[in-house]
């Protein structure tokens, strides 16, 4: 049987349980998402989901929550500039990296202390792109 990847459906990162409210103003007010109504039959579990662009993003809410430092979700934006300056009006901490040619990229903790990466393309150098980008190129 052949199979292939499409790409990432969604991805869930975590956040103190009880932390709802914390949750939606990070993403809908400070990074302008859409939170999402999850389906009737998956109602039951505590999570919120945000709608990220190509991908739905689920924050599960959980009694024993950490943070992770270096795994991480890494957001393709476009206009990095009005994000930091949206981050700087809402006081959120972030550090640019100037480490990855082509883009750039920013990283913060402010979201419970896991570290999130956001970035914007230049010009993304075609080792760092997928089968699926050279081809869309052609």
């Amino acid at each position: 049987m052949t199979f292939s990847f499409k790409g990432l459906d969604h991805m869930q990162i975590t956040a103190p349980l009880g932390s709802e409210a914390e949750t939606r103003k990070f993403f809908t007010e400070i990074l302008g998402c859409k939170e999402m109504e999850k389906p009737e039959s998956l109602s039951h579990f505590e999570s919120l989901w945000f709608d990220v662009g190509k991908h739905i993003l689920h924050v599960g809410l959980e009694e024993n929550f950490h943070a992770e430092k270096r795994g991480h979700p890494a957001f393709e934006i476009t206009n990095i500039a009005g994000l930091m300056d949206r981050l700087k009006e809402y006081n959120v901490p972030f550090e640019e990296d100037y480490n990855l040619p082509g883009a750039r990229r920013f990283y913060t903790y402010a979201f419970f202390g896991h570290r999130m990466e956001f970035l914007e393309w230049q010009v993304k150098p075609e080792a760092m792109m997928t089968d699926v980008e050279k081809a869309s190129m052609k």
